[in-house]
């Protein structure tokens, strides 16, 4: 019985040899390549366009609405982009923005609904994508 534990123990401090050299113990040279910056020139963004914009009015007098129907396309990475439109009726802007999930080469049609009080004469949208 006392040669098992004997041995046992011996088997028990080789191992514990074994492991602590095979951590790097006995060198002082780092194996572990250094970390990189990576430009951010070189990161893979979202490249949203405008595809079309449709736009369109709804209702009468004071429940009068601009209707924006928008498909936007991304040609980059997935990612989040944002719709922004706008506006301008009379001299007067309204902006308006949702953000939209994209995967790569997909296109979306998105809705962005403007309350206009009518104050006569045209009204022009304008339609951009943003990357957050």
């Amino acid at each position: 019985m006392k040669g098992t534990k004997l041995a046992g123990v011996i088997i028990l401090i080789a191992i514990a040899a074994v492991m602590a050299s095979a951590c790097g113990g006995g060198s002082s040279a780092s194996t572990n390549p250094k970390p990189t910056a990576i430009a951010s020139s070189d990161i893979s963004k979202p490249n949203p366009t405008v595809l079309l914009v449709n736009a369109t009015t709804a209702g009468v007098f004071e429940n009068y609405y601009a209707i924006l129907n928008i498909t936007a396309k991304n040609e980059g990475a997935d990612g989040v982009v944002i719709v922004v439109a706008s506006i301008t009726q009379a001299g007067q802007t309204q902006n308006n923005e949702i953000p939209v999930y994209l995967t790569s080469g997909s296109a979306q049609t998105v809705k962005l609904v403007f309350p206009l009080k009518w104050k006569g004469g045209d009204w022009a949208p304008t339609v951009q994508t943003e990357v957050p």
